[in-house]
């Protein structure tokens, strides 16, 4: 038996075997791919920590305004050792051995006022100390009740800047995580439209090897009849071994898809799927207007730039009201008592009254805090236009994102409609190969055209799917079924 016949045993084996196992295969949508994408790839789980991470943040914010109870306790300190005191009747220093026993109390309640700065607190105490030495002797301290206030006048109001940040910050991450969900999307769709290009290359391979096969039968009988030259034939039964190394070759760029595939999805069920290519959305132009108001409604990276702008404005503030004179006001009213006795301090208790005003006013800083208070400002001017440059960066971006998916309709329709002219073509010259109207290089040329308008039809089609998905994420708005995206954030912690 010769090599070739031996070749054409092979690939006739190799054909049929592909063939069951492709007959055996389910189909996959890219619609398939990209559910399966949203809820097992670890860009998901990443995207669902990131957001469970800004939602606890959030949480702690609240929780930093409201009011704090807390218990201190020293329930037993035992001390014994030689101190230096001072003896008033010799007026010297003296050292004298101490030993003492002391218990301690407390419960404090705070609250901080967001709109003035204020702490207020609520506070009661108690402590007990035994003397032990020449003298033994017991004294009991208690604060049954003290409520304090401290405002502070012209400072900085930290309380007050966080009460309208961190508001923003957190629907800022759901609109982050929305974001990172589209752009999982965009990956499945790098993903999907690399392994439906392999599987078509692994296709239009397979259709050669058979063509080819076949050529050579006929090339050979047409040899021996003296219709066509020796190096027709030569050039078939290279064509034979050429087509075999591309099969091969197409064969294992389909693998390697299949396992990107499978590591993104995290699924290994994607060697035993077929991918279909989706069809265009009907009819679909989108208003480059109505994408750039979708987008600074929507937009992360635009809702930030108002996060930006508000955080600039604080640290204006900041560095104005700290480098000016400070004004404080505090006070406090409370009952408490000192005695030998648990029982008399706890009897006929005295008022404990305090009320205090400090103000500190700078004399002479050479231009100090005048040099802060015009660098802040600056500051704050500079962050201005910046903000202002990134917000006509992102809406030209996404115009331009806009104006090339408007355009890919009519570049898809073309492709497809150049794949079918180009695959008619071809049969048409294979016709005439076979009749001998035309050589082997022309038929050859006709088959390259048509692979190529093959591929380039699912390289339109990508590039189609892929400008919709990114003008999707700038906008968070689905096009196709005309409303916002969204998600359930109260159940995302949950699944």
């Amino acid at each position: 038996m010769s090599l070739i016949a031996l070749a054409f045993c092979n690939l006739e084996i190799i054909a049929q075997e592909q063939k069951k196992a492709v007959s055996t295969k389910q189909m996959a949508t890219l619609d398939d791919i990209i559910a399966i994408a949203g809820k097992k790839s670890l860009d998901a789980f990443k995207a669902k920590q990131q957001y469970g991470a800004s939602y606890w943040q959030y949480r702690s914010f609240k929780a930093s305004v409201l009011p704090k109870v807390e218990l201190a306790l020293e329930p037993l300190t035992y001390n014994k050792s030689i101190t230096k005191r001072y003896d008033s009747d010799a007026n010297i220093d003296v050292y004298r051995p101490q030993q003492n026993l002391n218990s301690y109390g407390n419960l404090n309640l705070t609250q901080n006022i967001r709109a003035t700065g204020a702490s207020f607190y609520v506070n009661s105490n108690f402590s007990r100390l035994s003397n032990f030495g020449v003298m033994d002797s017991k004294y009991f301290t208690t604060t049954p009740f003290s409520i304090g206030l401290y405002q502070p006048i012209m400072a900085y109001n930290s309380l007050k800047w966080m009460n309208k940040i961190a508001p923003l910050q957190f629907e800022n991450a759901k609109k982050e995580y929305l974001y990172e969900l589209q752009n999982i999307k965009l990956k499945a769709v790098n993903f999907f439209f690399n392994w439906a290009l392999a599987n078509k290359k692994v296709e239009l391979a397979n259709e050669n090897v058979e063509t080819i096969q076949k050529l050579y039968k006929i090339g050979k009988k047409r040899f021996e009849l003296g219709s066509i030259e020796k190096d027709d034939i030569l050039n078939l039964e290279l064509d034979i071994y050429n087509s075999e190394s591309n099969l091969t070759q197409n064969e294992r760029e389909l693998e390697k898809a299949e396992s990107e595939l499978g590591l993104f999805l995290r699924n290994n069920n994607a060697l035993n799927l077929l991918p279909e290519l989706p069809e265009l959305i009907s009819n679909l132009q989108i208003d480059p207007k109505e994408a750039i108001a979708l987008a600074e409604t929507n937009n992360p990276e635009i809702f930030n730039l108002k996060i930006r702008r508000i955080e600039a404005q604080r640290d204006l503030d900041k560095a104005t009201k700290e480098n000016r004179f400070d004004l404080s006001l505090s006070g406090s009213y409370g009952l408490n008592k000192n005695a030998n006795t648990f029982h008399q301090a706890y009897n006929q208790l005295l008022e404990q009254q305090m009320v205090a005003i400090k103000l500190n006013i700078p004399i002479l800083d050479w231009g100090e805090r005048k040099g802060n208070i015009k660098t802040a400002k600056m500051n704050n001017e500079i962050s201005e236009i910046a903000i202002q440059q990134d917000g006509d960066k992102l809406k030209q971006q996404l115009n331009l994102k806009v104006i090339d998916f408007n355009l890919q309709k009519q570049l898809v329709e073309n492709a497809l409609r150049t794949s079918e002219i180009s695959k008619s073509s071809y049969d048409v010259t294979e016709k005439r190969f076979l009749s001998g109207s035309v050589d082997l290089l022309r038929l050859t040329s006709a088959r390259k055209a048509w692979q190529n308008a093959s591929e380039n039809y699912i390289m339109s089609l990508y590039n189609y799917w892929r400008f919709y998905y990114e003008v999707e994420q700038l906008t968070l708005y689905d096009f196709h079924n005309k409303s916002t995206i969204s998600e359930n954030f109260d159940e995302i912690l949950d699944k």
